[in-house]
């Protein structure tokens, strides 16, 4: 099966990209504007898009102060896991390390998703280095 992985430094606080990540406040500030997200394990991101009809459901399977771990439950992403792992920069800031693991196939909607994680992840860099929201889906 297909991942998506990328990675990305980021200068900002590890706190503020983990809250950028891991709250309401925060994907709705990069990701789409039109999101419901709940904290700790066992709780729920549902994350809508203009025109598409039902939420796409994600569960937290995993999450402490460094790490992310998202199980997809509807939609495109059903049966994969968005894992996102901040780790310290010794010159300043934070990386962030991304997979997106279990599609299917490397076929179109694999193309799209990897092109449209790019275009976010640009997205939430500067939601973090600057606090100034602009979600991709708003």
């Amino acid at each position: 099966m297909p991942d998506i992985a990328m990675q990305l430094t980021i200068e900002a606080e590890a706190d503020t990209v983990r809250e950028a990540i891991a709250t309401e406040t925060g994907v709705r500030g990069w990701f789409t504007a039109d999101a419901e997200i709940g904290e700790g394990v066992g709780a729920e991101h549902a994350l809508m898009f203009p025109g598409v009809p039902e939420a796409w459901r994600l569960r937290i399977t995993e999450s402490d102060d460094r790490r992310l771990v998202l199980t997809g439950e509807n939609g495109p992403w059903a049966g994969t896991t968005q894992t996102y792992e901040i780790l310290d920069v010794p010159e300043g800031g934070v990386l962030l390390r991304f997979t997106h693991a279990g599609f299917p196939a490397q076929d179109d909607a694999y193309r799209n998703f990897t092109y449209g994680w790019a275009a976010k992840f640009t997205a939430l860099k500067s939601y973090a280095e600057t606090g100034k929201a602009d979600p991709f889906f708003g």
